[in-house]
C-alpha cells in the first residue's frame, strides 16, 4: 500500500447558480434576485475549479511528477465532496471509484477527505463531538476503515488541527486568541488519543493497522500535542528520516520551514513500513517573489527551519532544491508537502 497525505491548500469550486432548485419541474422555487440562487445539477460544465492552475500542480506534487499514484490520499482543505470529485475527474484521471469528504462546522469549508483505490469499510465522524458545551472538532477527525484483502483492515484517523492563526485589533488581542487556539488545539490532540483508545484495546492497539494523520498546525515538540505525538504509544513515521528531511510546510511570509504534517502508525502498521519508506515531495513548493529561477532551480537561498514555534536556535537550510517547470512564487501547488509511505500489506 502506497499511502500519502497532502494538505491540498483552498481545494474550491465555483459554481454556476440555478434560478430553480434541481429537478423543480413545476418553476414554484425561481428567484428573481439576480445574486440568489440554487446549487445546479451535479453535472458537467456546472462547477469550475477555483485556480485550476494551482490544481494542476497539486497533481503534480500528489503524483511525484507522473511517476505514481498513491493507493490511498488523504486531504485537508477541501471545500466539498463535489470539489474533491473534480479533482479527481479532472486532474487524476477518475484513478479513484472511493472518494469521501463530510461537512464539517469550519467557517472556512475546508474539510478533510479521502480518496481510495480500496474499498471503504466503514466511515465514523467526530465532528458533533463536544468538551465543555463547545465543538472539539472545528473539522473532523475522520475515520475511514478500508479494506485491503479479504480480511486486512487499515483504520485512518484524519485530522486537520486549529491553526495558530490569531487576529485582533492589538497585540493583546491576538494573544488572546493564540491562547485559545493553543487550547483547542491540545483538545483536539487529546480527543484523538481517547478516541484511539475507546476504538482499540490494549492488546488491538498492538494487532490492529491504524494510523493518525493531518495537518496538525504544530510541530511534534509542541507541548499541546505531547499526549499525541510523544505519548500514545503510536510511532512517528517521519522520525525515521533525517531531523533536516522532516519539515513539511513552507511559511513564506517568515521563510520558515516545520513540521505541521503528521503520520502517526500504530505499533503493527509501523511493523509493515518499508525500509525506506517515508519520503516527501517538495518541487511544488513556491518561494519569495525576490527569488529567481536559474536552471531549473532558484538561485541559492535560505530559509529557517524551526522545530517549535519561534524557534531560537532555528537552523538554516537551504532552498534551492528543484521545482517543477511551472512553480513561481505565485504558482504553488501547496504550502505543504505531499508524505508518501509505502507498506508491505
Amino acid at each position: 500500500m502506497l499511502l500519502c497525505n497532502f494538505n491540498v491548500n483552498n481545494l474550491f469550486v465555483r459554481y454556476k447558480f440555478g434560478k430553480t432548485f434541481p429537478g423543480d419541474q413545476s418553476g414554484k422555487s425561481g428567484v428573481l434576485d439576480p445574486n440568489v440562487g440554487y446549487l445546479p445539477l451535479y453535472q458537467k460544465g456546472a462547477f469550475d475549479v477555483f485556480n485550476p492552475e494551482q490544481r494542476k500542480l497539486g497533481a503534480l506534487a500528489l503524483t511525484r511528477g507522473n511517476t505514481v499514484l498513491p493507493d490511498v490520499v488523504c486531504v485537508q482543505e477541501v471545500e466539498s465532496l463535489i470539489a474533491l470529485r473534480e479533482f479527481n475527474e479532472r486532474f487524476l484521471a477518475n484513478a479513484y471509484p472511493y472518494v469521501v469528504v463530510l461537512d464539517s462546522r469550519d467557517l472556512r469549508q475546508i474539510d478533510v477527505g479521502i480518496l481510495s483505490k480500496y474499498p471503504i469499510d466503514g466511515i465514523t465522524t467526530h465532528v458533533d463531538d463536544m468538551a465543555a458545551g463547545n465543538y472539539i472538532f472545528s473539522r473532523d477527525c475522520l475515520e475511514v476503515r478500508l479494506q485491503l484483502k479479504k480480511n486486512v483492515f487499515v483504520t485512518l484517523f484524519i485530522n486537520h488541527f486549529k491553526s495558530k492563526l490569531a487576529l485582533g485589533a492589538n497585540e493583546e488581542a491576538r494573544n488572546n486568541e493564540r491562547t485559545r487556539a493553543n487550547e483547542r488545539r491540545q483538545l483536539q490532540a487529546e480527543t484523538v488519543v481517547s478516541l484511539l483508545k475507546a476504538r482499540f484495546s490494549a492488546a488491538a492497539f498492538k494487532s490492529e493497522y491504524f494510523a493518525v494523520l493531518g495537518d496538525f498546525n504544530d510541530t511534534p515538540l509542541a507541548p499541546q500535542l505531547a499526549k499525541l505525538c510523544q505519548k500514545s504509544g503510536l510511532v512517528d513515521a517521519l522520525a525515521t528520516l533525517a531531523p533536516r528531511e522532516r519539515w513539511t510546510h513552507y511559511w513564506k511570509a517568515k521563510n520558515s520551514v516545520s513540521q505541521l504534517d503528521h503520520v502517526l502508525l500504530s505499533p503493527a502498521l509501523a511493523g509493515k513500513l518499508k525500509k525506506n519508506g517515508v519520503s516527501l515531495e517538495r518541487r511544488g513548493l513556491g518561494f519569495r517573489s525576490e527569488s529567481k529561477k536559474a536552471d531549473g532551480g532558484t538561485l541559492p537561498r535560505q530559509v529557517r527551519l524551526e522545530t517549535i514555534e519561534d524557534d531560537p536556535n532555528a537552523l538554516a537550510i537551504d532552498f534551492q532544491f528543484e521545482r517543477f517547470t511551472e512553480i513561481s512564487s505565485s504558482n504553488v501547488a501547496s504550502d505543504h508537502c505531499p508524505i508518501f509511505l509505502s507498506f508491505n500489506l
